[in-house]
C-alpha cells in the first residue's frame, strides 16, 4: 500500500514538473521597414493578451509559461526602445512592460519549435470596439426618444385632435342614449290590443 502511494505521489511530480516546463527564453523587438513586431520565443504555446496603456507602452500577459534564467532581450533595427521589464507573477505567469515609440501598433508574435508562428489578437481592442458599437446604438435611441417628446404641435393639429375627442364624446353619447320610438312602439302595441280607453267605453254594459 506505502509503495503504491509513493509511486502516485512521484506520478503527480513527474506530471507536475513536466506541465511546468515552459519557458519564454526571449523578447524581441524588431522594427522591419517601419513595421514594428514583438516576438516572444517559448518552449510550447501559451496564451497572451495585449494590453496598450498608450501609444508608447503596452503589457503583454503571458499564461502557462516560467522566465527562462538565460532569457535573451534583443532589439533588432530600433533605437527607440526606452526599456523591457520582464515580471513573473503568480504560479507559471508572467507579464512583460514594453516601453517604446510606436509600441502599440506592433504586432505580438508567438513563436515556438514545434508549432507555427501565432499572431496575437488584442482583445481589449475587440472589447472596445463592441462597447463603441453598443454606445453608438444607446445614443442613436435616446437622440430617436428626445425627436418624439420635443414634437411642437401646431394649431391646426390641436384643433383637429379637440374636434376628433369631441367626436368621440357624441358617438359615445349617442350609444348610450335609448330610442327615441321606444315608447311610440310600445303604445302602438297596446292599441293593437285595443287596450284603449275608448274602447273599455265601448265594451261596457249598461245596467
Amino acid at each position: 500500500m506505502l509503495k503504491k502511494f509513493i509511486l502516485i505521489t512521484m506520478l503527480f511530480v513527474g506530471l507536475s514538473a513536466f506541465a511546468a516546463d515552459n519557458f519564454l527564453n526571449s523578447v524581441i523587438v524588431d522594427n522591419n521597414n517601419g513595421d514594428l513586431s514583438v516576438v516572444l520565443r517559448t518552449d510550447s504555446y501559451v496564451k497572451v493578451k495585449k494590453e496598450i496603456e498608450s501609444p508608447n507602452k503596452v503589457v503583454l500577459y503571458i499564461k502557462g509559461v516560467m522566465q527562462s534564467p538565460n532569457i535573451n532581450t534583443l532589439y533588432k533595427n530600433t533605437s527607440d526602445v526606452n526599456g523591457v521589464t520582464i515580471q513573473s507573477v503568480g504560479n507559471n505567469d508572467i507579464k512583460i512592460y514594453i516601453d517604446a515609440k510606436g509600441i502599440s501598433r506592433a504586432n505580438v508574435v508567438l513563436e515556438a519549435p514545434n508549432y507555427s508562428p501565432v499572431t496575437v489578437v488584442n482583445s481589449a481592442s475587440d472589447g472596445k470596439v463592441l462597447w463603441s458599437i453598443l454606445s453608438v446604438l444607446i445614443l442613436l435611441i435616446v437622440i430617436r426618444s428626445a425627436k418624439k417628446q420635443t414634437v411642437l404641435k401646431t394649431p391646426e393639429d390641436l384643433i383637429k385632435e379637440r374636434e376628433m375627442e369631441l367626436y368621440r364624446n357624441f358617438q359615445r353619447e349617442v350609444a348610450s342614449m335609448p330610442s327615441m320610438n321606444y315608447k311610440l312602439k310600445s303604445y302602438n302595441k297596446h292599441v293593437l290590443k285595443g287596450e284603449t280607453l275608448r274602447s273599455y267605453s265601448k265594451n261596457l254594459t249598461k245596467v
